[in-house]
Order: structure tokens, then C-alpha cells, then sequence
């Protein structure tokens, strides 16, 4: 479906010029629920319609029962209405939003399996341009999630975008990058860091961003035949392997100087201090900020090193 400037939209930006973006991280408006009912007919009518070739009757009552399963629930609505409009008026009344955001995570998974196993590139196409717009009314609404496409899991997840720019220009590249097969190990931990994160649990998020980190430093050590001690490398020992090995270029390494610091100071004692040792007798809570910083980190981090070892070969 297409995407209009309106007017209301126009008048909209120009009462906002100047002031900062604010994302909401704890609700979905209504008029972005609408947006989704929107979206999820047209899913419906073009793609879902496409792969079955008949009635939508069986894909939605798959959808609707297995979602219902994940939250604890016999069905998502009145029994006596038909799945699809459970799913609709799920979306549209229920207050807990991230039971919603895994409803469209499972519907997406779903419709994406059907084109597969039909191998049909236009549906590919179709869901593809649905995700798109999609993202763009999260975006619209000042809502502060994305729905990215994984190898892993649930091919469709929501992951939280504190920052449009950095969500951009670091999750999105590190896991375009971290695609590649020989970097299957980092994605999953960059991953199972995001997974964490949603969930609440700040620590275990911090640990695996690390990992990735790390992991992402030991594929390129593989790809490159450079020694490492596997058993016991550490951040540390690793980032000394590729400086030593010249993965940045000697002109340049006066020009990065603070690099090293960075990296070695950055996320691995974030992970160190937050989220790798015993907390003692009082647990700790990691403040959601500190969390989101250790992400955008091992984000920045992993497409620095990669486009390093890309652009040397």
C-alpha cells in the first residue's frame, strides 16, 4: 500500500522542525494499530491469498492458534469470530503491545515459510514491500522498533531502535555483514544479545554482545589463518592479533590512534563491570541505557572490523 505526504503530515514536520525525535518504547498508539490492521489486510489479501491459492481460512487459523500457545491462551479473541478478525481485533484492543509485536513476528515467519516452500519471488517481493511500510509507520508514529529480517529464530523480529541513525548505520549494517556464512557464530550471539535485551535481562544481553564481539575478531583470525589461542583468547589478546597482523594499514594506524583504547576499554568493560563476573550478595540491575550502549557498541564494533577485513583483501 502506498505511503502519502499528507497534508496533516506536512503540518505535522513543520510544527516539529527543530525539535528532537523522542521514540515511545512502552505502548502502540492507535492510529499506528489501525496502520497495522491496514497492512495485515493486505497481507491477507495479496499474499497469503497468492500462496494458498484458495481461502485463508487454514493459514490464519494456524497463526492464531500458535500465537494463542506462545501467550498462555486458548485463542486470541472470541471463538465464535473467525481467525482473522481475532487476529485484527487482537492488534487493535489489546493493551499489552508486546504480546501484539509477536503476533506480527509469528504472522511474518509464517507468510515468509508459505513463499518459500512455493518458491515465489513475487510474494518475496510483496512481503518485503508490507515489512517496508511497516517500519515506516513505527517510524512515523514515533515508535521506537524496527522489523528486521534474521537468519536465525524468527526470520521477522522486532529489535528496539534508541536511535533511528545508529539503528541504521550499526545494527542494520552489523547484520548485513554478520549474514556472511563463515560469521554464522557472531550473528547468533549478536542475536541472542537483541533477544536479551526485549526480554529484560541487561546482563545476559551484555555477555552475549560481547561474545559477538569476540567471535566476530575469531572468524576473522580463521578466514585470515592468523594464531589465536582458542581456548583462552580474550578481547584483549584478540584485538592485539589484528593490529599486529596489519588489518588496519601501519599509514593509518597513527590516524587511529584512540582505536585500540576504544575497543579494548569500550565493551569488554561494560561486559566486565555489568554483565561477566558474580554480582555478590545484591543483584544488580543493569540501567537500560548502560544495556543499550553495549549493543550500539558491539554493533559499531563488529562493521568496523569487518569493512577493515572486506577492504584488505
Amino acid at each position: 500500500m502506498p505511503i502519502f505526504n499528507t497534508f496533516a503530515k506536512r503540518m505535522k514536520r513543520d510544527r516539529d522542525t527543530g525539535k528532537p525525535v523522542i521514540y515511545v518504547y512502552d505502548g502502540l498508539p492507535e492510529e499506528l494499530r489501525a496502520q497495522i490492521v491496514h497492512i495485515y489486510t493486505e497481507i491477507s489479501g495479496e499474499v497469503l491469498a497468492g500462496v494458498s491459492n484458495s481461502s485463508t481460512y487454514r493459514e490464519w487459523e494456524w497463526i492464531n492458534r500458535t500465537a494463542a500457545n506462545e501467550m498462555g491462551k486458548l485463542r486470541l479473541g472470541d471463538p465464535s469470530r473467525e481467525d482473522f478478525t481475532q487476529c485484527l481485533q487482537f492488534i487493535l484492543n489489546d493493551e499489552n503491545y508486546e504480546q501484539v509485536l509477536s503476533l506480527i513476528e509469528i504472522t511474518l515467519g509464517y507468510i515468509d515459510e508459505c513463499i518459500k516452500q512455493r518458491n515465489w519471488e513475487y510474494g518475496h517481493q510483496l512481503l518485503a514491500s508490507s515489512i517496508s511500510e511497516l517500519n515506516q509507520r513505527f517510524q512515523e508514529n514515533s515508535v521506537g522498533y524496527q522489523c528486521l529480517k534474521f537468519e536465525t529464530g524468527l526470520p521477522f523480529q522486532f529489535v528496539r531502535a534508541n536511535s533511528q541513525y545508529l539503528h541504521a548505520e550499526t545494527v542494520e549494517a552489523a547484520v548485513s555483514l554478520l549474514h556472511d556464512a563463515d560469521f554464522k557464530g557472531p550473528l547468533d550471539e549478536f542475536m541472542e544479545a537483541h533477544k536479551h535485551y526485549r526480554e529484560g535481562d541487561g546482563k545476559a544481553a551484555i555477555v552475549s554482545a560481547n561474545n559477538a564481539f569476540e567471535s566476530a575478531m575469531k572468524a576473522i583470525c580463521d578466514k585470515r589463518g592468523w594464531d589465536y589461542d582458542r581456548d583462552r583468547a580474550t578481547a584483549k589478546s584478540l584485538i592485539d592479533t589484528l593490529f599486529r597482523n596489519g588489518l588496519i594499514p601501519s599509514s593509518m594506524q597513527s590516524h587511529f590512534a584512540g582505536l585500540r583504547t576504544t575497543l579494548e576499554s569500550g565493551l569488554p568493560t561494560v561486559r566486565n563491570n555489568m554483565g561477566g563476573h558474580g554480582q555478590g550478595a545484591d543483584p544488580v540491575d543493569v540501567p537500560k541505557h548502560i544495556v543499550s550502549y553495549a549493543l550500539h557498541l558491539a554493533a559499531t564494533n563488529i562493521v568496523f572490523l569487518i569493512e577493515a577485513h572486506n577492504a584488505s583483501k
